[in-house]
């Protein structure tokens, strides 16, 4: 087989597992997912030269304590630091956190 199709393979593979991945997390997050109030901590640009990648980060404090610092998975436009915003993380994956 052609070195170039091997290439495009692995990178669908890649990206399909990823897509699963996500949607598995997700569906677990709305199933079991822990509801708290956050903070939004910071906007930030974590792209690279030239490329544009804003995230929106929240403060909360976990089920069981522990202070968490995670990315919104679903941020809505007009979130400002300091704003406070009830969300929803899933147990195993408290960086990930979803507006509810």
């Amino acid at each position: 087989m052609d070195k170039g199709v091997l290439l495009w393979v692995a990178f669908i593979a890649v990206m399909a597992a990823g897509f699963l991945i996500s949607r598995r997390i997700k569906k677990g997050t709305e199933e079991e997912g822990i509801e708290t109030q956050a903070v939004v901590s910071r906007i930030a640009d974590d792209g690279t030269a030239g490329e544009i990648d804003i995230n929106v980060y929240v403060r909360y404090l976990s089920e069981d304590g522990e202070e968490i610092e995670g990315v919104l998975s679903n941020p809505r436009p007009g979130l400002e630091p300091g704003q406070s915003v009830r969300i929803k993380y899933h147990p195993k994956y408290k960086n990930n956190a979803r507006l509810v």
